[in-house]
């Protein structure tokens, strides 16, 4: 293992130029120079930047968003590509060459990072591999926005170098999987934040107790939809001695509400004392700023389906609760936990590789589901989740069961199967990893009480869906949406690498050289590779290739693989050993 040896400890020559991958406009014909990356000089770092090196890139998804959308692309709107172009690559192992003199006694050759992708510096968001130049790169500049952002550094330290390159640079994608159950709610209204309150429709005697609701915390404004007096009062009385406005209202639209009273246009809390019309609703769900929480106290458990939007759930964090009771603050604190939990779980369209790392993860809890059902449409993918899962998962007495809506005569029979498989009942846990409406409309109609849905796919803001609103009340279900995470998320994901307590290599299909990227990213936008591509800037001329065609065409490096065909750190070693270009 010389050469790698020589590589981990920077005993090599620098080169005077290196290999980029670059995104010039929308389109793959935009991307790279002819289907090749751009060659560049190499880079020298400024006093406060550092010279890293790119040691493996994931592929993802999101890098084809930017090359299809172009300067279109929302984190990148009105750049000009040609002039300045992206380089993507935001799942990342690096390590660092050299510091410019501000940073030497912090940062020092030879030490290995990784890095978070959302950086905010002075205020404004910027993101690593998007505005700012990513890990499909050799080498590269860490600017001053990420060593010295408003979160501090954006780059975490390896604590373990035993770690390979391909485990520690997909933490990134896992973290975003682990994030997605760390999501938590507010359990009360936001202290000093704008609330509207909507008088609808409810019995005369029912008599609504605001008393623990701002026993803590106080609302900045309390505007009141469709006021009368009782509620009036009833609200100025919970309120004495709080430093609260209190906006009776009678005439105005919620959204004119919104624009006279909150804060970006929006309330950070709605509630809704009573029956309501679905379009009221959707307004309300309309008028909501991130992380805000709709609390519907409704009357009757009748079924009522109205038009929400799931990107605001998946981006803003906006929450729907509810309850059929009196106490206005009990949703709040019900149902908060968003971990795996109950005895089944459901997958929707659970093939593709972040879909592998939510089964990896529910099979590999501390208390794993009994019962888990998934749905996919690829044959190929099916193969791979049983191929992968379904040992592991029997050693757990876990019931795995994998189906192909495809299969089956009509969503009915589908749906008949689905219950069977959890013994006629609706599930604890549903995720769906589908973008499309209707997927995610009918995941949500496998909810049982106090479940969650989890909605990972990144479906954009203004994408509609239609629930059962009341569900969220009358079953206490909750509704969740992620697919980032926070730097909080990345080091706890990596520190469960480290100690060997999450193999982020499962995940691991097919491996590239840099002269093959665009065949890479070709294959992630079709879907091609049943999990994901690693890609190896320090080895040329790789062709991407499959790990099943890797051991055949290279047998000293297949066999170290596991018996299921799953990457290694070994294999990592015997692969760089072998191919690397230094």
């Amino acid at each position: 293992m010389a050469k790698l040896d020589d590589f981990k400890k920077l005993k090599y020559k620098l080169p005077e130029n290196i290999l980029a991958w670059r995104i010039f406009g929308k389109g793959m014909e935009n991307f790279g120079e002819d289907k090749n990356p751009s060659v560049l000089p190499l880079p020298e770092p400024k006093d406060d930047e550092l010279l890293v090196r790119s040691d493996a890139v994931g592929l993802c998804f999101s890098d084809t968003k930017i090359i299809k959308f172009g300067s279109d692309h929302p984190r990148i709107q009105g750049r000009d590509l040609k002039k300045d172009p992206v380089i993507p690559g935001h799942e990342v192992a690096l390590t660092i060459v050299k510091a410019g003199k501000n940073w030497e006694k912090q940062y020092k050759p030879g030490d290995r990072y990784i890095i978070q992708a959302d950086v905010y510096y002075k205020g404004k968001g910027t993101a690593y591999g998007y505005v700012l130049p990513g890990g499909l790169s050799q080498y590269g500049i860490i600017s001053k926005e990420i060593l010295d952002g408003d979160g501090g550094s954006y780059l975490i330290p390896l604590k373990n170098y035993n770690c390979c390159y391909s485990e520690v640079a997909l933490v990134e994608p896992w973290a975003c999987v682990v994030a997605s159950y760390r999501i938590k709610h507010r359990d009360g209204i936001k202290d000093k934040g704008d609330l509207l309150v909507i008088k609808g429709d409810y019995p005369e005697n029912k008599n609504w107790d605001f008393s623990k609701l701002f026993k803590n915390r106080a609302p900045k404004r309390v505007i009141i939809y469709n006021s009368d007096e009782n509620i009036t009062l009833t609200l100025k009385k919970s309120l004495t001695g709080k430093n609260s406005e209190i906006f009776p209202e009678t005439k105005n639209g919620i959204s004119d509400l919104a624009a006279k009273y909150g804060d970006n246009n929006a309330f950070d809390d709605i509630i809704i004392l009573g029956e309501v019309d679905d379009e009221l609703l959707k307004e309300a769900g309309n008028s909501m700023n991130p992380y805000g929480i709709l609390n519907y106290m409704v009357i009757s458990n009748d079924k009522q389906v109205v038009e929400l939007d799931a990107g605001k759930i998946h981006y803003d964090r906006i929450s729907f609760i509810g309850d059929t009771g009196n106490d206005v603050s009990a949703p709040y604190t019900k149902n908060l936990d968003y971990h795996f939990k109950g005895e089944s779980m459901f997958l929707v369209g659970a093939g593709g590789p972040m879909g592998q790392m939510h089964v990896q993860l529910a099979i590999e809890s501390e208390n794993p589901p009994k019962r888990i059902v998934i749905t996919d449409i690829s044959k190929d993918r099916i193969n791979t989740l049983i191929e992968k899962f379904s040992k592991s998962a029997e050693d757990k007495n876990i019931a795995f069961t994998v189906l192909n809506p495809n299969d089956f005569l009509n969503p009915g029979e589908l749906r008949n199967r689905i219950l069977d498989l959890n013994n006629g009942h609706l599930f604890d846990y549903v995720v769906c990893l589908a973008a499309i409406p209707p997927v995610i409309e009918d995941a949500a109609t496998y909810l049982g009480d106090k479940a969650v849905l989890n909605i990972f796919a990144g479906v954009s803001k203004g994408t509609i869906v239609k629930f059962n609103i009341k569900d969220v009340a009358v079953k206490s279900v909750r509704y969740i949406g992620s697919s980032g995470s926070e730097i909080e998320d990345m080091e706890y994901t990596l520190r469960k690498v480290e100690k060997g307590e999450l193999n982020t290599n499962n995940a691991v299909a097919g491996v590239s050289g840099m002269n093959d990227v665009w065949k890479g990213i070709e294959a992630v936008k079709n879907g091609t590779f049943p999990g994901k591509i690693v890609v190896y800037p320090h080895i040329k001329d790789l062709p991407l290739m499959h790990l099943k065609e890797l051991r055949e065409k290279y047998p000293e490096i297949g066999q170290h693989l596991t018996k299921n065909g799953d990457w290694t750190r070994e294999a990592e070693a015997a692969l760089l050993n072998k191919l690397l270009d230094i």
